[in-house]
């Protein structure tokens, strides 16, 4: 019974402690080094609603670009080159640890390439899991041949931004 009131206060204390303490805010000078990182994306997360465009073979190539309306200025692009080679860029998704667009490469309606065009982390220990899981993800992605893979386990978020960004490459492929 004498140690109750001691275990009570060091309880509030550990609290008040946890509750006043600040974490670091996404995009400091902690990645300031680190390759691919932009620090925080000004403004919280936008959509786009885009219409994809294919020129037949034969031609020039192409390239369509298309800003929905009220968005913040980000475009998306779908091209399409004589040799049949068609490009598409992914959404832009931006989630708990960082931001994530896809360029899909297709020919004949295979998919050849996935290339990040955005990938930011924001903070180190974000820019590792990264570093493991995409290669992971671009090798599935490859296999599967469509936005149907399993993921990486231990970079759930990463993987669920992947497979949305890859989704919206493939949809203005038609794949």
């Amino acid at each position: 019974m004498k140690r109750a009131p001691i275990v009570l206060a060091a309880t509030a204390a550990g609290l008040a402690a946890v509750l006043g303490f600040h974490t670091e805010q996404p995009g400091s000078s902690l990645l300031s080094g680190l390759p691919g990182s932009r620090g925080a994306p000004p403004g919280g997360t936008t959509s786009t609603t885009t219409t994809p465009t294919t020129t037949p073979s034969g031609s020039s190539g192409a390239t369509s670009t298309t800003t929905a309306p009220g968005s913040s200025g980000s475009t998306s692009t779908s091209t399409t080159t004589p040799s049949g080679v068609r490009t598409a860029v992914g959404a832009d998704v931006q989630y708990r640890y960082g931001e994530l667009e896809l360029k899909v490469t297709a020919t004949g309606g295979k998919i050849t390439s996935v290339q990040p065009v955005i990938d930011t982390a924001y903070d180190a220990r974000s820019y590792q899991v990264n570093a493991y899981a995409e290669p992971q993800l671009n090798s599935q992605a490859l296999q599967a041949q469509s936005a149907n893979i399993n993921g990486v386990s231990g970079a759930t978020f990463t993987s669920q931004a992947y497979v949305q960004s890859l989704q919206a490459a493939l949809d203005k492929l038609g794949i």
